[in-house]
């Protein structure tokens, strides 16, 4: 089983088809022609809502979900309210994942486009990225 978030910072490093890849790993055929990885960085940065983790808030309006250009968001806690906005849902709310060449370019993009999607009481790590390991 993937791990969350790790999985939505390794999963678009992947090419190739990664569903037949599954697939024919389940019939135990894999073959390492399937898929392939992509050179540099993938860095993912959850938002969570207050009180996470030993509660949440749900009913948070969140903003700037469409201005995001540089990186993908992955859905966790969120949902759509009666006038189609989305809100927060739960603790880990979404992922934004962004790629770059170096390290560096990754997590200045990742903080970079999170910066233009928020709601109340959002929380988030300030050091994802930045510990050699």
């Amino acid at each position: 089983r993937f791990g969350d978030p790790e999985a939505q910072a390794v999963l678009p490093m992947i090419t190739g088809d990664f569903a037949r890849y599954v697939f024919e790993g389940a019939k135990g055929n894999l073959s390492p022609d399937l898929i392939g990885f992509r050179d540099g960085w993938s860095v993912c940065l959850v938002s969570a809502s207050a009180g996470y983790p030993e509660s949440s808030h749900s009913g948070d309006i969140i903003s700037g979900l469409d201005a995001l250009e540089e990186a993908r968001i992955f859905h966790a806690g969120t949902r759509k309210n009666a006038g189609g906005q989305f809100e927060t849902a739960g603790g880990r709310v979404y992922a934004i994942v962004a790629r770059g060449a170096t390290r560096a370019v990754a997590v200045a993009t990742v903080y970079r486009e999170s910066d233009k999607v928020s709601f109340d009481g959002m929380q988030r790590r300030s050091d994802i990225g930045t510990r050699n390991f």
